[in-house]
């Protein structure tokens, strides 16, 4: 009978417990916000200017790129013609000179490639930096306890109301470097 009654008395306890704990958990809520990152570069002035002076150096490299490649075309094309008129020594000749314009334009498009890669980098980073100044600031002043970036996070459904983009995007306007 003992047994019985610690068993039930036992259960009581816990039951208390879990229910004391979850609704202490329920009660105890942490202020949660989010930031679409992609949102604010699309639609801060310092984001828009970053990207049209990186379309601006990327069309100027790809031009560039395109230049040399339609050469090595026409060049091959050429080659391709006249490569039965032509003796060995020419036809070997003109081998040569097309596989040399071939690595030419591979060289130019790594090259290209890493100035973009530069680029991207020198334009982003003020702005990331920025934007994580103005997110840290916004979480102290509103009370949020954790403030997430909505893509890296991975959230699915979000309450419109813990919405911080806009609010990132008018305080970037306020301090983008603009020319």
């Amino acid at each position: 009978m003992k047994i019985k009654k610690l068993g039930v008395l036992l259960s009581a306890v816990c039951f208390s417990v879990i229910f004391a704990t979850t609704s202490w958990a329920a009660n105890v809520s942490a202020k949660i916000g989010y930031f679409e990152f992609q949102t604010v570069l699309a639609q801060s002035k310092w984001g828009k200017q970053s990207n049209e002076e990186f379309k601006k150096q990327n069309e100027s490299i790809k031009t560039d790129v395109e230049q040399k490649s339609k050469t090595f075309r026409t060049a091959k094309d050429e080659f391709d013609k006249k490569k039965d008129v032509w003796d060995q020594k020419t036809r070997e000749k003109k081998q040569k000179e097309l596989a040399d314009m071939q690595a030419e334009v591979e060289k130019l498009f790594m090259e290209a490639n890493q100035k973009l890669n530069k680029l991207s980098s020198e334009l982003s980073e003020p702005i990331v930096s920025k934007v994580m100044e103005i997110v840290k600031k916004i979480a102290k002043d509103q009370g949020y306890d954790y403030v997430f970036e909505r893509e890296k996070a991975g959230l699915f459904t979000v309450n419109e109301k813990d919405d911080l983009t806009k609010k990132v995007v008018e305080e970037l306007d306020k301090v983008s470097p603009l020319k």
